[in-house]
């Protein structure tokens, strides 16, 4: 369709300068169509710019989207208007140069007029928060790549945008190169609103981002060990070393970036040999292949893919993300640029040594706030299937206490005590657990009528029992201020008694580790279904010897020592890990650590595991 409007514009022009025109005025019509391009090009972000900054005033906000494509046009109508003006009023009698030069010469300036046109049209639209396919899918919304992107026909909107980018360059080149700022324009504008319509703003009303100063370093070389988010080598590029970037999302400026896509950031780079003047002279535009989600993991992205943030992803008035780019060995990263107004300078790189301690990223709408599973991890002894907290804690583990006098009297002042055995048979043990099977009703045959008894209103069992009659979920208290957490593991094998840092252990977005407060085991020893629950349940000023509370309020050091029933019994029936991490922030836990295994353990259909 954009082909066939191309052919009809450069056909339409051509037949009218033929019919009506002259060789003079098809010319001039040739040049003010030139110049007029040139004053849209060179101010239509000046003009936006003063319907933008003025949006949250304004009665027509939603007209801000379009404030650079109506800009534009209305630059280039206006100047093409008066300068047609202007030179009907120089030129009021006509001028033929022959039969031969005039029907040939018409119909050339009108083809290159219509190709300008055409091409200016083009351009204005891709500026619009349009679907992907208007005017035309110049790139594939599923997989987009910016390296191939598709052309109309003649390339018209290129051809104008790049005769622009070679003026700005050279003769009217002035302190800001337009060569230098958008590079590829064209190719910058339709990957900019690949999901406008799926609520993605494509503009900011305020500068949205920055990046760190001089001396906090901005850009460095990726470190070697980074692998991506299963853990497996990342992808090599054949003459681009991949350099990461640390961009600041402002917090100002949510209502309009907390939803966008990879292809609305740019990374705009010159050879080195330039590189001392990031405005002037030409550059190339890099696209992130992902961002980090942990120090050593590299979330690798298609460039149509979201990112969502949300004011709970902020903790102070930005958000720092880094990402990461293949940029080729001879360009120098100079300016960062997002969505369609926002851009800043980039201090020069240092090397990968010089950088500092990295600053991953999770959003919080893409984590579990109650359970999720683990992906398997086959190569350690215990390794967790599914992390639960809230209304999903214990989960399948639907117990009742049979005697909760028996529970309360093995309590000590530090801990309950482990189940302890003498010559492979139960000496002691801190309670004695076994499912309860509910006793199947009986069912009565129907009394006549005239004998029925009017029912009974059930008498109120006493308060002290329904305490009593508490499932080991409800029992299982927390310090103040933390959350408890299960990990459901797979049953281990037994034989040997498992030791506290035979666990596995919680990883945290910020890098922080937290151990094992606890273990509830079930296995069958002698015949019977026994259960060792192994937990401190007391404030943080009692907490000593089996569990330790670090200063960044992180479970030091694992507990319990030792899981006796993996040593004793005959098979291990279900087994759960417990944690304790501080609330009243946004913890994200990102991996589960297995001990003995270098793979963490990653969520399914999420990236993280909140706790608020």
């Amino acid at each position: 369709m954009a082909s066939l409007l191309v052919m009809l514009i450069i056909l339409g022009c051509a037949a009218y300068q033929y019919v009506k025109g002259t060789l003079v005025k098809s010319f001039a019509a040739l040049i003010i169509a030139i110049c007029a391009s040139v004053v849209a090009f060179g101010y239509f972000e000046l003009l936006a710019d003063v319907f933008v900054s003025r949006s949250d005033k304004s009665r027509f906000l939603s007209l801000v989207p379009w404030a650079q494509p109506l800009s534009f046009l209305l630059l280039f109508v206006l100047t093409f208007a008066v300068l047609q003006t202007i030179f009907a009023q120089l030129l009021r009698k006509p001028i033929d140069l022959g039969l031969l030069p005039e029907r040939i010469g018409r119909i050339v300036c009108g083809i290159f007029l219509g190709l300008i046109l055409s091409g200016l049209l083009l351009t204005t639209l891709a500026m619009a928060p349009l679907p992907n396919k208007y005017p035309y899918q110049r790139f594939d919304a599923d997989r987009p790549n910016a390296d191939r992107p598709n052309k109309v026909l003649l390339n018209a909107d290129g051809f104008v945008t790049g005769w622009f980018s070679m003026l700005s360059n050279s003769s009217f080149s002035g302190r800001r190169s337009f060569a230098a700022l958008h590079p590829a324009f064209v190719d910058q504008a339709f990957l900019n609103r690949l999901q406008a319509t799926d609520g993605v703003s494509i503009i900011t009303s305020s500068q949205a981002i920055e990046v760190p100063t001089r001396k906090k370093k901005a850009a460095w070389l990726a470190p070697d060990g980074l692998k991506d988010s299963v853990g497996k080598p990342l992808p090599q590029k054949t003459g681009h070393n991949l350099t990461i970037v640390r961009v600041g999302m402002r917090k100002k400026a949510l209502k309009d970036d907390g939803k966008f896509t990879l292809s609305q950031l740019r990374l705009i780079c010159k050879e080195r040999s330039g590189a001392k003047d990031p405005f002037v002279g030409k550059a190339k535009n890099i696209y992130p292949a992902g961002y980090l989600k942990a120090a050593d993991r590299l979330q690798i992205n298609k460039l149509s893919d979201q990112i969502e943030m949300s004011a709970a992803d902020f903790e102070g008035a930005v958000r720092w993300v880094d990402f990461a780019f293949y940029v080729p060995n001879d360009f120098v990263p100079v300016l960062l640029a997002f969505k369609q107004n926002s851009i800043v300078q980039l201090p020069p790189p240092v090397p990968a040594e010089q950088a500092p301690a990295a600053a991953p990223f999770v959003g919080l709408s893409s984590c579990a706030e109650d359970v999720a599973e683990l992906q398997p991890v086959k190569s350690a002894k215990v390794y967790g299937i599914r992390l639960a907290t809230g209304s999903g804690f214990l989960g399948d583990l639907t117990l009742q206490i049979n005697d909760p006098n028996h529970w309360r009297s093995s309590q000590t002042p530090r801990t309950i005590k482990p189940a302890q055995f003498d010559n492979g048979k139960i000496s002691y043990v801190r309670a004695e657990l076994s499912v309860e099977k509910l006793a199947e009703k009986k069912t009565e045959k129907a009394k006549p009528k005239s004998f029925k008894r009017p029912k009974k209103r059930p008498k109120k069992r006493p308060k002290k029992y329904l305490e009593e009659s508490k499932g080991i979920s409800r029992m299982l208290k927390p310090l103040d201020d933390y959350k408890l957490l299960s990990l459901k593991c797979n049953n281990p094998s037994t034989g040997a008694p498992l030791s506290g840092e035979r666990l596995p252990v919680l990883i945290e977005l910020s890098g922080l580790i937290h151990h094992p407060v606890g273990v509830i085991a079930s296995g069958k020893v002698d015949d019977q279904d026994i259960y060792e629950v192994d937990y401190c349940s007391l404030t943080a000023e009692q907490v000593s010897d089996g569990l330790t509370i670090a200063e960044d309020g992180s479970v030091a050091q694992p507990f319990p020592d030792t899981v006796l029933l993996t040593e004793h019994a005959e098979s291990i029936k279900a087994f759960y890990v417990l944690y304790l991490v501080k609330s009243g922030r946004n913890a994200i836990i990102t991996a589960v650590q297995p001990a003995g295994s270098q793979t963490p353990a990653r969520f399914k259909q999420y990236e993280g595991f909140l706790i608020k």
